[in-house]
């Protein structure tokens, strides 16, 4: 790297760290962090294109119709797992990491649109100089929604989550 390479960085740094600490250090400056809900990203999620059970249920199709059970079985192993987490993610307070990796590259944009400095799913505490700022609806809308998918996530917000335990008996009731 070359010295004018690395005193550019440096200078970077340098103003990124005084603009960081000068925000610190005033009373005035308040700080946003993003939180969302995770049953709406969950929602989101599974009506969008990213969400591969369309593509898993041809390759089902084609397994079935060429008489490969091990491929049907392997297949009907992961629908069920697949429907299991997004079961808990949908109604439960289940971290939906995997779901956002999908979007990743505009949660910077959400920040940015929103004003916040971090996307958390959860803030259990913050200091006076903190504000939580709801941003749920910024990345729901990441993933495309349909009026339908709007209107289930509208339903679920006036819902308490649903308990784990609860959910899991479902699972085995649907069996």
């Amino acid at each position: 790297m070359s010295k004018i390479t690395m005193v550019s960085i440096g200078l970077i740094l340098a103003t990124t760290w005084t603009g960081i600490l000068a925000q610190a250090d005033d009373p005035n400056e308040t700080t946003k962090i993003g939180i969302y809900d995770n049953r709406a990203i969950a929602i989101a999620y599974a009506a969008s294109k990213f969400n591969p059970v369309g593509k898993q249920m041809k390759l089902y199709e084609r397994a079935k119709s060429e008489g490969d059970k091990e491929t049907q079985r392997k297949l009907e192993d992961w629908g069920q797992k697949h429907q299991r987490q997004l079961h808990r993610q949908g109604f439960g307070r289940v971290p939906v990491d995997d779901l956002l990796l999908h979007v990743k590259d505009q949660l910077p944009g959400v920040a940015s649109q929103t004003g916040v400095v971090a996307i958390v799913w959860q803030c259990n505490f913050h200091l006076d100089k903190v504000e939580v700022v709801d941003v749920t609806a910024e990345l729901v809308a990441l993933f495309e929604p349909n009026e339908k998918t709007l209107k289930n996530i509208e339903m679920i917000k006036n819902q308490e989550p649903v308990d784990l335990d609860e959910l899991e008996q479902m699972h085995r009731q649907e069996k």
